[in-house]
């Protein structure tokens, strides 16, 4: 079998490929009895936000990788694809796997991750990220390629815009700066467990670049809207992306949850803000009070999400070499001091180098 990059003669071939895994995964999609959205709904809505076959196009930059393994009897059994945020960060998100249910697909799935995660060592990447539906049928496959779980989300959707509640909530938004950065990130601190933290934003840059695919790096650069409420500080955060044509309204909220009605009022401050139609937010397992005051607002949940990281770059404690002591003394000839034989005063004494190194009066 054979793992090469992708051509534009292999298009036809992996939009076929794509829709075979949508079909087979349709079925299987797992929703809740009470869930007041239809399932080939829900199924649509995941790919946009996660699947998008609009990340297939263009292949040509060299940021990006599309590679597909070709066997010699099938042809094109399976495809890989990885996207690269703007940023400093090497962080690639895996976006597309998709591989034939014949025998070859079956084997070309390990291949096909291991032969990105080398693509990846070339160009510098250190570190890959894919989100997975929970029982997904990849999982395993990512878990056996040294990926690991550090985070699960949910997906909560509106189909409808609720009634917003009569009367100012008392707590007024401005739009974000791109000096209130700081500020969001000691908010993200303030909100997410250390452990999660430690791994996805060690500084202020790696986080800037990584967090959200670079949401966060793109203030004031794109369609994006992002409202801040202060108290006094920075104590809540919110990104409106507008809906596209195959998309609904994306909302990310971030809220210091100490005060419940600091937590409300922002809330319903945002919906406020939000177009007419549908909407879907993606949540942390530990936003769990963001999430039920959503439900609360007519946001069910119809999804759980895998966050599957592999770390490339390995940290290695290296020992410094013993450190080599300053000699006292250069190795050089040394004058001593010898009782003189001649005349004058008995208590002189004449200090003269030998070739030998020792001195003679």
């Amino acid at each position: 079998m054979i793992i090469r990059q992708a051509s534009f003669r292999d298009l036809a071939r992996i939009e076929l490929l794509y829709r075979e895994a949508t079909e087979v995964e349709q079925p299987a999609a797992h929703t809740a009895a009470d869930s007041p959205v239809p399932q080939a709904t829900l199924l649509r809505v995941w790919h946009a936000l996660t699947m998008s076959l609009s990340s297939l196009m263009p292949i040509t930059d060299t940021s990006d990788a599309l590679l597909v393994a070709e066997d010699p009897g099938e042809g094109v059994v399976g495809f890989i694809q990885a996207q690269a945020p703007s940023g400093p960060v090497k962080s690639w998100q895996i976006v597309n796997f998709c591989t034939d249910s014949s025998a070859a697909g079956h084997f070309a799935k390990e291949q096909l991750l291991a032969a990105l995660c080398n693509h990846g060592l070339e160009h510098g990447v250190q570190r890959f990220h894919v989100r997975l539906p929970l029982d997904h049928p990849l999982v395993t496959v990512f878990l056996e390629q040294r990926f690991v779980q550090y985070a699960a989300e949910q997906i909560v959707y509106r189909d409808h815009a609720a009634t917003p509640a009569e009367g100012a909530s008392g707590l007024p938004l401005r739009n974000a700066r791109r000096d209130d950065i700081p500020a969001i990130y000691l908010l993200y601190l303030r909100t997410t467990p250390s452990q999660v933290a430690d791994f996805e934003g060690p500084s202020l840059k790696v986080w800037q670049a990584t967090f959200g695919q670079g949401l966060i790096a793109r203030i004031g650069r794109d369609d994006v809207r992002h409202v801040v409420a202060e108290r006094p500080g920075v104590v809540a955060w919110a990104a409106i992306a507008p809906p596209g044509p195959t998309r609904p309204t994306q909302l990310t909220l971030m809220c210091d949850g100490h005060d419940t009605s600091l937590r409300d009022a922002f809330i319903d401050e945002v919906l406020r803000e939000l177009p007419e139609g549908p909407a879907s937010c993606v949540l942390r397992h530990y936003d769990s009070e963001l999430i039920r005051a959503l439900q609360q607002r007519g946001f069910a949940v119809y999804g759980t999400q895998l966050l599957l990281v592999c770390e490339l770059a390995q940290k290695v404690r290296l020992r410094s070499p013993p450190r080599r002591k300053k000699p006292v003394l250069a190795a050089a000839q040394v004058a001593r001091a010898v009782p003189n034989s001649g005349g004058g005063n008995p208590g002189l004494r004449v200090l003269r180098s030998t070739p030998e190194g020792s001195s003679q009066a």
